[in-house]
């Protein structure tokens, strides 16, 4: 193999300058010998392979014959020449004389990047010129090979009636590699890749893999060509699912929020505890409202924060720290026999008894912090937090302490605490319910769509055993 390599390379240096002829007349028959091809992209079989076929096209050609004694390195052999005194270019004809051929083709592989191009040279022995010259391209894999091959034979054989068609590619390099690639937002596999687009046009190109920033581009393929695309990709540090991003509308009043509440809450807490040093309560919120933005910041970052959710835990956390003006009033008439006692002498009582205490103000940041941990500890997930829950959610919530108020009075409770208490439980059981009742709602339901629908109340019915039991929404029991 050798030999027909450098075969090849001595006719290539001898006849490289000559143009390009034309065929045998009509009526006259030219015999042809193929050298082979000379490539260092494909095995030793692969260029049999194809030798063979340009072989055959010679063979079925009009006008022209295979000349076939074997192979041109076993001639050489058996003549015991040299190759310098059997290719010396001043002499061609005796080139003939050795194998009986009137002309040469000899063929040369080349691979670039993912490019095939294969070149066909045929040479006149008589006069040593190159008379015609074939250079076609092929991207695709390696087996496929065949077609374009023969596409080249027919051409240098001067064969008529053929179409070539190569079709349209786009041949994408990527750094990194294995990025994936998509085409018109369809994707076609990981980089480097050589996609074939059904016509030409101006097709969209994403590349996007974990890790890296997505990069994107408006490609124009022609009719019958490749376009060639290296892309390099610029690494991020953290990519945020587009998903989650989309579900992050809440945010911005989340942080609103949590910045201003954690500066009144620093106050009420300040009131609380009875201090009156001025220098803290103007300091405090100044120092705790900063530190509670950028800890909100960080701790909301890459999460679902929708509207809902935002929603739920802002609306729980008011919702508890009422809950220490609400005691005000409930303990109003006994705050103002004893505010002197408890609240010391700053402490304002209206005629109508109303005072509100630092007991009151603990009981409302206390309140606040217990309902907005548990609204965000129930709102966490990776599925955003529907706002219907949070209107039934609060709705339960008022409902309840109204059965939490109705209750005592029924019974002729008159003890603030005990009035007090009634409305607190009756608000925990109230959201408690609300919450297991929406349990299967999310996010663009409606209340039609919920996938719980309970059973109609049933006060009294008779079970298939013979037995009764008592059916309603929330319970059920059978005797």
């Amino acid at each position: 193999m050798k030999r027909s390599t450098a075969l090849t390379v001595a006719i290539f240096a001898a006849f490289s300058a000559f143009g390009q002829g034309s065929g045998p007349a009509t009526g006259e028959t030219v015999g042809v010998a193929f050298v082979g091809f000379d490539s260092g992209d494909i095995s030793e079989s692969g260029r049999l392979i194809l030798s063979d076929l340009v072989r055959r096209e010679i063979s079925i050609a009009p006008g022209f014959a295979l000349v076939d004694r074997g192979n041109v390195e076993l001639l050489l052999e058996e003549q015991e020449l040299r190759l310098s005194e059997a290719f010396d270019a001043a002499d061609p004809v005796r080139v003939g004389e050795l194998t009986g051929a009137g002309s040469y083709i000899v063929g040369r592989i080349g691979l670039l990047g993912t490019l095939y191009i294969i070149s066909l040279r045929m040479i006149d022995v008589e006069t040593g010129q190159v008379t015609r010259t074939v250079t076609e391209e092929f991207i695709g894999p390696l087996e496929d090979l065949r077609k374009p091959v023969r596409i080249a034979a027919q051409k240098i054989l001067g064969v008529p009636g053929i179409e070539v068609n190569q079709g349209e590619f786009i041949s994408i390099e990527t750094d990194p590699p294995g990025v994936g690639v998509y085409v018109n937002g369809l994707f076609e596999g990981n980089g480097p890749v050589v996609i074939r687009v059904p016509k030409p046009g101006k097709y969209d190109v994403k590349l996007a893999t974990d890790g890296y920033k997505p990069w994107s581009q408006t490609v124009n393929v022609e009719k019958n060509a490749t376009f060639f695309l290296k892309a390099r990709l610029i690494r991020q540090e953290r990519i945020v699912d587009e998903r989650t991003r989309a579900l992050q509308d809440g945010r911005v009043s989340f942080l609103t929020f949590t910045t201003v509440y954690t500066a009144l809450a620093s106050e009420a807490t300040l009131y609380a505890i009875g201090s009156d040093n001025v220098r803290l309560y103007v300091g405090l919120p100044l120092l705790t409202a900063p530190l509670a933005f950028f800890g909100a910041l960080k701790a909301t970052d890459g999460i679902v924060m929708n509207s809902g959710r935002s929603f739920m835990i802002m609306s729980s956390t008011l919702w508890g720290s009422t809950w220490g003006l609400v005691a005000s009033f409930v303990f109003g008439a006994d705050s103002r026999a004893t505010a002197e006692g408890l609240g010391g002498e700053g402490d304002e009582v209206d005629e109508d008894g109303f005072a509100f205490l630092p007991l009151h103000a603990g009981l409302s940041v206390a309140g606040g912090l217990v309902y907005g941990g548990l609204s965000t500890w129930l709102t966490s997930g990776d599925e955003p937090f529907p706002s219907s829950r949070v209107w039934l959610y609060h709705l339960g919530s008022v409902l309840g302490s109204f059965l939490g108020l109705g209750v005592p009075y029924v019974f002729g409770a008159e003890s603030p605490g005990v009035i007090y208490g009634g409305m607190l439980v009756g608000s925990l059981a109230g959201s408690a319910t609300a919450l297991w009742l929406t349990r299967d709602y999310t996010e663009g339901r409606n209340v039609g769509n919920v996938a719980f629908i309970p059973e109609l109340p049933r006060p009294v019915a008779l079970g298939t055993d013979g037995g009764f039991g008592l059916y309603l929404p929330l319970l059920s029991a059978r005797y």
